[in-house]
């Protein structure tokens, strides 16, 4: 190991700016923060990193004097994935690289001594724990911690935002965002087709919801508008897209963010993606999903008026709203969507029990009550304006 003056390495860490990363479905954060993962700017992580989960619920924590190399092994061990990747099955990093056959592994011995070095004599409270899990990670990949301008977690679902907000108030935020038609496709049938469990309403009704409430969800959380910005899939091919977001975090451009990798080796998508993505970075064919045909007439006229201000706002293929479209809507509200047919067919019912027959007629109550909130909200003029990151 190097020597290092891990007191001003770590003071260093806990005076440079934050930024983390939340996703409304199937929006590409992972793959966002995969671009970052090579910056020599960017203090992250392998991955999403649910931390504040395991700082709730940590055994090592749950005293009055925890004892750091205690924690440190609690946490490493629950999260044995992100130190050797081939655990890591949901998102195929057992299968990086060109050819789809390698995987990375981190020291365990020497990340753990990186961290208690830079907790010398720092108090044990989640902010610095998160920070030295970081930084040490960073260290074990030879990355120079004094070059370090932001730091960015991907904490993935916004209900973390609170834990992570008291630790880091000041900091940005960038909501991932896609066309909503091929979110919710991609959503409901990757799903399913990965997790029986997810084959019914209950798990329809939460990507609807997540899918329509966008970036709003931020309003929750954020005053200032300043520190948020949203970011479409569909843009992170364009090296200006990434110059601007690169302007926004304060950082250089650098060529890697060409490149989708973890620990510097090519990254192919996770495994919920219907084939694993051969090129270095973005491609097109991460996008297409069919939704155009997966979709009934009903449904993308439904989603058309209902989302249809988000559509303009984000640039994305959209018909204009006519006045009889007012009078056609609550009705066709109440119909099942073609995702939802199969809920109410003989052979859907039979195999299952009469729990999920049941908890599949309440949240279709739920569904079509939520989008006559989000219909009168339109009839009264519901604007939609979030800002999101464009070329200069």
């Amino acid at each position: 190991m190097e020597e290092y003056d891990y007191k001003v390495l770590m003071d260093h860490l806990t005076s440079i700016p934050s930024c983390t990363l939340i996703t409304t479905g199937r929006t590409g954060s992972d793959f966002l923060q995969s671009l970052l993962d090579s910056h020599t700017e960017v203090l992250t992580f392998n991955g999403n990193l649910w931390f504040y989960d395991f700082w709730g619920s940590a055994y090592s924590l749950n005293t009055a004097t925890p004892i750091l190399s205690d924690i440190i092994d609690e946490f490493i061990w629950k999260h044995i994935h992100r130190f050797k990747s081939f655990y890591d099955l949901n998102e195929r990093k057992g299968e990086l690289g060109v050819r789809g056959d390698q995987s990375f592994e981190v020291d365990i011995v020497e990340f753990k001594e990186y961290f208690l070095l830079l907790m010398t004599d720092r108090e044990v409270e989640s902010k610095n724990i998160l920070l030295a899990i970081y930084g040490a990670y960073n260290l074990f990949l030879g990355h120079d911690l004094m070059k370090k301008k932001v730091f960015f977690h991907h904490i993935h679902n916004q209900n973390r935002l609170p834990e992570y907000l008291q630790d880091f108030p000041n900091s940005k935020v960038i909501c991932m965002t896609r066309d909503p038609r091929a979110n919710f496709v991609s959503g409901v049938l990757h799903h399913r087709q990965c997790n029986p469990n997810t084959d019914n309403e209950q798990h329809l009704f939460y990507y609807l919801l997540r899918i329509i409430k966008d970036a709003y969800i931020l309003d929750s959380y954020i005053d200032d508008c300043n520190l948020s910005i949203v970011v479409r899939l569909e843009d992170l091919g364009k090296k200006c897209i990434l110059e601007s977001l690169c302007d926004w975090l304060d950082i250089s451009f650098e060529e890697t963010l060409m490149h989708s990798t973890w620990g510097k080796i090519q990254w192919g998508g996770d495994r919920l993606s219907s084939k694993p993505n051969t090129e270095a970075g973005f491609s097109e064919k991460m996008l297409k999903n069919s939704w155009n045909e997966k979709l009934s007439f009903l449904d993308k006229y439904l989603l058309n008026f209902l989302l249809n201000n988000r559509l303009k706002n984000y640039n994305y293929e959209n018909s204009a709203i006519r006045i009889y479209d007012f009078l056609f809507i609550p009705s066709l509200i109440l119909l099942p969507l073609r995702f939802e047919q199969r809920f109410f067919s003989y052979s859907y019912i039979k195999e299952n029990n009469w729990k999920t027959t049941k908890d599949n007629m309440l949240y279709y109550l739920k569904r079509i009550v939520f989008l006559y909130y989000i219909f009168f909200r339109k009839v009264g003029g519901f604007k939609f304006s979030k800002k999101y990151i464009k070329c200069d």
